[in-house]
């Protein structure tokens, strides 16, 4: 990364943060910052064509994840996703904040309705549908309302994705028309 763009990053991200360690896991209480935040790291030029640390093989064409930003607590990540590319509804076990830089992508979240008492059972009810694009952020909330899906509309869709600490190794993804749920890890669930 360029040295101004590697200041204007964490420039960005220490302000993010600092709206962050303010409100804890309730994110939606400072949407409206945590968006201008967000809208400001988007306005850096270049961060769709800059090397970052691969979390997943770099193929042209192909689905991939980078960090942009690591700091022990918090974390900025780089996807790249081909128009068709689609992920199943499923949580991260945490909130995290959604952007798309480039690109757009239809993004679907979802509110647990049931009370998790029965192992595989999922009450599901949309919470947010829509197209993303560029510029527009999403804020989801902690679980057990952090179930989303995604899928890549544009050639290239460049998103960015901010969470506190590393998700979880495994992960729920979701069938909502069934009400139910099956357990993979986290790399199947990012495919």
């Amino acid at each position: 990364m360029a040295v101004q763009q590697e200041l204007s990053v964490r420039n960005a991200m220490t302000k993010l943060i600092a709206v962050l360690n303010e409100v804890g896991d309730d994110v939606l209480s400072a949407e409206k910052e945590i968006i201008v935040a967000m809208q400001d790291l988007m306005s850096i030029p270049g961060l769709d064509k800059i090397a970052s640390q691969s979390n997943t093989k770099a193929d042209p064409g192909k689905a991939s994840t980078g960090l942009l930003y690591y700091d022990c607590e918090y974390r900025l990540v780089r996807g790249m996703m081909p128009a068709g590319f689609a992920q199943r509804p499923h949580n991260h076990g945490s909130w995290n904040i959604l952007s798309v830089y480039r690109g757009a992508m239809h993004y679907r979240s979802y509110r647990r309705l049931d009370d998790r008492g029965q192992p595989y059972v999922a009450d599901l009810e949309i919470a947010e549908d829509r197209v993303l694009g560029e510029g527009d952020v999403t804020v989801l909330p902690a679980p057990p309302h952090d179930i989303h899906a995604t899928a890549g509309l544009a050639p290239m869709t460049v998103s960015f994705l901010v969470a506190r600490q590393e998700f979880g190794a495994t992960r729920e993804q979701y069938l909502p028309d069934l009400k139910s749920y099956y357990v993979v890890d986290a790399v199947t669930a990012a495919t």
